[in-house]
């Protein structure tokens, strides 16, 4: 509560000595710094501070004299600008401190649009209380919402970023900071209180302020930056409201727009200045404790790191380094390369030299060192080439210490050798002469261990792998030792069979391989069972096309290689139709047959490499790449595909002897330079399908981006419509309708939505979707009983006794069979005058049905009801047809009458219409009658009722009868 009262006070009195230098009436001022107030308020504590906004700004207003109406319909947009800009500041992150140059840019962008809320919903409440006329809404909406925006910008900042640490700035150097002062006194009076007659000298004066804002920002931090700007901006904005200063001699226009360019440059260049500090502060922490990092790195690494030039001196080595060698530092950098290194390493030490000057790099490299003590220390070494500031070249060597490696690869060495094991074991000479087996692999192999022993292991060969496979498995044991992996070999009943093999060369002492040690295991069952299990997690066992996993698998490549290489390709949906009557006909033993002989067709059909597969049910897909690399060929290439399949999936199915015609749906789409997901493919396609099976089956039909927007959009609107009918959100306006000099015959009823979110909707949103979806039944009928409840009502007052009603009636309600006693029903329970009921009917009525329409309203009619040929002229109308009507009036429609006294034809067609209807008996009435002009043309030429804004536009029912009341009145008078 305490922060909310000091928001009102803040407001009040910030906008109150705002509204002392008005700009534009009493309400506009060139900086509004409330605004600033208000946002800065709610993200240092939240929505919640909402109140002490709209309070504030509600006593504001009424403290110049405003209506309580007026001050609280200011209140509610000076309370949603501040709102919407903090909202969408939390919602993109925005840092407070504006430590990033991000920041300054959605600031900046948040303040403008929620000022524009502000200044829209003030500028509109001024026009409707009066107080602006309407050539200046324009002005004062920009006024307004510069005012604000400015605001904004001058006041959120330093109050977002005032704190103690910002007041210690501001004393840290008060020597400069009251030089400062003096500077920004100086520049201030004379760029904007000094007298007009020197303006030519003011406007550089005005550009000072800059590097004064620059020096406060890089000296003192953002909230002074920002309390610069704010006393520069209040400086300039007094002098011009005051008739002082460059801004005002300029021109009122111009000059109030460079007012707000210079204000906004101000904080621009204040904000940008402070956040781009940050951000190299930021950047220099961050590369100072990166360096930290590396050294600490450098110098607790297990690894031995030096640093040598080319000739072999050490230059620097952390203390591994030093560990690993046993020597000093004082020592090492006595020593060089070469003194720790053996003679036998010389060669070797040649070709690393070689590929370090090749490649940059050498290693990874095997030796020994010689330790101060002279024992040898066995390491891994790499290393790479780096050139010094200096330009001169050195090495970087990482030093491993093996000695322990080496020692489990010795005791892996005997343990990899030893002959007793569950697997099989082989060992041979170093020439590959087989010297001895064990039992498990005499077992695998089907040989006794005399048959193979003095034999190669060729004898076993499988003839499944090539020269190169063999080559790849030696020249890994040349250079690794060791070989793994699977391989396919032959028993000696000929039977091929896989396992899992590893290949061991034991070295001696002097490092040359003495034999080598072969382990295996047959895989034959595993195999088998990952064959299984590939097979049935990608393909359908039912028509042994991919599954929906392997499509999705498929796709992911298809969408990367279609980037990749710039070409379209497309995918098919293909949904059998009618697949559920065969099932349930026939039986699904028949339903799988088909399945299978489409997946055939399908297959038939298809170039190599593209991708046919079912997706469950009677649901296909395929999978056609590289297209083209143009749309229109691809989308021709897929057509073709397209064409093929339905013509294939048309022929007749032999289904365990019994023919059967069956035809697909195809939907299909294309992809590839555009960044789609699998998902959106896979339902385009699939909407694509069903746009198929709406155009009469059996066809195909491409997807249009547009398509699945307006079928979201209709989905929306239908599921809120049918809440909107169960929960009658419904209401009914009133046109009215007036004959002669202006007497009141009735109105027509228009039905409104009063939708809970977008508030009031007009018909021509969502009749068109009730017209589709059936809704238009339940919300016809809804009509016509509100309208008759209405006319009832009216029946009891002598005043409205007389007044008629107009409903339309759709062609889908007029051709229900009990149409004619649904409104008898409604008649009844309402006791409604049906001689006060006027049903208005179109044109498009007349094309079907026409006996049973001309027997119902004949049935209507005889109770009293009248008929209008609403929108008459647009239509069709037979004149037979139109005699034989029991009608009471014609309507002209509004596109006849909006032209007629400029369009010749327009002016023809509404004589005839009139003539028409005299000559037929029947009254006629104008709708869209906006002018006297329009008025007097119709009049002279014989029609004299009207329906238009000339007289009013629809009403709500308590607003229809002040409007009648009105015109009784003049009429009286």
């Amino acid at each position: 509560m305490t922060r909310i009262l000091l928001l009102v006070a803040a407001y009040f009195v910030t906008g109150w000595l705002g509204l002392q230098i008005p700009y534009t009436g009493s309400h506009i001022t060139l900086v509004w710094l409330p605004t600033g107030i208000a946002v800065a308020a709610l993200l240092r504590w939240g929505r919640g501070s909402w109140p002490g906004i709209g309070i504030g700004a509600f006593l504001v207003n009424l403290s110049i004299g405003s209506s309580l109406l007026l001050a609280a319909g200011i209140a509610v947009g000076n309370t949603l600008g501040p709102l919407l800009c903090a909202e969408w500041l939390r919602q993109t992150g925005f840092h407070a401190a504006f430590d990033r140059q991000k920041d300054v840019g959605t600031f900046i962008v948040a303040a403008g649009m929620g000022m524009a809320v502000s200044a829209l919903c003030g500028t509109t409440n001024l026009y409707l209380s009066g107080l602006i006329p309407p050539e200046s809404i324009g002005h004062a909406w920009l006024t307004w919402w510069m005012g604000d925006t400015v605001g904004v910008l001058l006041a959120a900042p330093l109050l977002l970023t005032f704190t103690r640490k910002s007041i210690g700035q501001l004393n840290r150097d008060r020597k400069e900071l009251l030089l400062w002062c003096l500077s920004a006194m100086l520049v201030t009076w004379f760029a904007f209180i000094q007298d007009n007659a020197q303006i030519d000298r003011a406007l550089p004066l005005a550009f000072l302020t800059l590097p004064l804002l620059a020096w406060m920002a890089l000296r003192f931090g953002i909230s002074s930056a920002a309390l610069a700007s704010l006393g520069f901006s209040v400086i300039a904005a007094w002098s011009a409201s005051t008739g002082h200063g460059f801004f005002l001699m300029v021109g009122a226009h111009i000059g109030l727009f460079l007012l707000w360019s210079y204000i906004a440059t101000l904080v621009l260049t204040g904000l940008l200045i402070t956040a781009l500090q940050a951000e190299r502060l930021q950047a220099e922490n961050v590369m100072r404790e990166n360096e930290e990092k590396l050294r600490g790195l450098y110098e607790l690494s297990p690894l031995g790191i030096a640093l040598v030039d080319m000739q072999g001196r050490y230059i620097e080595f952390n203390e591994a380094f030093r560990n690993i060698c046993g020597y000093s530092s004082e020592e090492l950098k006595a020593l060089d390369y070469w003194q720790l290194t053996p003679n036998k390493y010389t060669a070797d030490e040649v070709r690393q030299l070689e590929s370090l000057q090749r490649t940059g790099r050498y290693g990874p490299y095997e030796k020994e060192y010689l330790r101060k003590d002279g024992s040898p220390v066995p390491l891994q070494l790499n290393g790479m080439l780096i050139s010094g500031s200096n330009g001169q070249k050195y090495i970087w060597s990482i030093v491993e210490d093996i000695t322990e490696r080496k020692q489990i690869e010795t005791d892996l060495r005997i343990a990899a050798t030893s002959f007793e094991a569950q697997v099989g074991i082989i060992v041979t000479d170093a020439a590959c002469i087989i010297l001895r087996v064990n039992r498990a692999f005499t077992e695998l192999s089907g040989y006794l261990a005399n048959e193979i022993v003095g034999q190669t292991p060729r004898m076993f060969k499988s003839g499944r792998h090539d020269t190169a496979f063999y080559a790849a498995m030696w020249d890994s044991i040349r250079r690794l030792g060791v070989w793994q992996g699977e391989i396919w070999d032959r028993r000696k009943n000929g039977e091929i069979y896989p396992k899992w093999m590893t290949i061991t060369a034991v070295k001696g002492n002097d490092g040359n391989t003495t034999h080598y040690v072969g382990t295996q295991i047959d895989i034959t069952e595993r195999k088998a069972a990952e064959d299984e299990i590939r097979y049935l997690a990608f393909f359908d066992p039912l028509t042994r096309l991919p599954n929906r996993r392997l499509l999705v698998d498929r796709l992911q490549q298809a969408l990367a290689n279609g980037s990749r290489n710039q070409k379209f390709g497309a995918l098919l949906f293909i949904d059998l139709d009618n697949f559920k009557t065969l099932n349930d006909t026939f039986g699904h033993d028949k339903g799988d047959l088909l399945l299978q002989q489409v997946a055939q067709r399908l297959s038939a059909c298809m170039r190599e490499g593209d991708t046919v597969a079912r997706l469950g049910g009677d649901e296909f897909v395929v999978l056609l790449e590289e297209l083209g690399q143009k749309i229109n060929e691809a989308a021709a290439q897929a057509e073709v595909v397209g064409e093929k399949v339905l013509s294939a999936l048309n022929q007749s199915y032999l289904l365990d002897g019994q023919a059967y015609h069956g035809t697909p749906s195809i939907g299909v789409t294309l992809f590839g330079q555009q960044h789609e997901s699998m998902d959106e493919l896979m339902k385009q396609a699939d909407l694509a399908m069903y746009q198929a099976k709406a155009a009469g089956r059996n066809t195909l039909r491409f997807f249009d981006p547009e398509m699945q927007a307006a079928v979201t959009s209709r989905a929306a609107m239908e599921s809120d419509l049918r809440n909107a009918v169960r929960e009658r959100q419904f209401i009914l306006y009133y046109q009215p309708q007036i004959e002669g000099c202006g007497q009141i015959t009735g109105a027509e009823v228009l039905v409104r939505w009063q939708h809970p979110q977008r508030g009031l909707v007009l018909p021509g949103e969502f009749i068109p979707m009730a017209e589709d979806t059936d809704i238009i039944l339940l919300l016809g009928n809804w009509v016509l009983e509100s309208a008759c409840t209405q006319l009832a009502a009216w029946s009891d007052r002598a005043d409205t006794a007389c007044l008629t009603l107009a409903v339309n009636v759709s062609a889908k309600q007029l051709r229900q069979p009990n149409f004619v006693e649904q409104v008898l029903a409604i008649l009844d329970s309402t006791c409604a005058d049906p001689r006060k009921l006027k049903l208005e009917l179109t044109e498009s009525l007349l094309m079907d049905g026409m006996e049973d329409t001309i027997a119902k309203m004949t049935a209507l009619k005889a109770l009293g009801i009248g008929f209008a040929l609403d929108d008459f002229g647009t239509g069709f109308s037979s004149l037979s047809y139109l005699k034989r009507l029991p009608l009471e009036k014609l309507k002209i429609d509004r596109s006849f009458v909006m032209d007629v006294l400029t369009d010749p034809n327009d002016a023809a067609i509404a004589k005839t219409i009139i003539s028409l209807a005299q000559s037929l008996g029947l009254a006629v009435i104008a709708e869209g009658v906006e002018t006297e002009e329009q008025r007097n043309f119709l009049a002279s030429n014989g029609c004299h009722a009207y329906q238009g804004y000339l007289y009013s536009r629809p009403l709500s029912l308590a607003d229809f009868e002040s409007f009648m009341n009105r015109v009784r009145q003049q009429t009286t008078v």
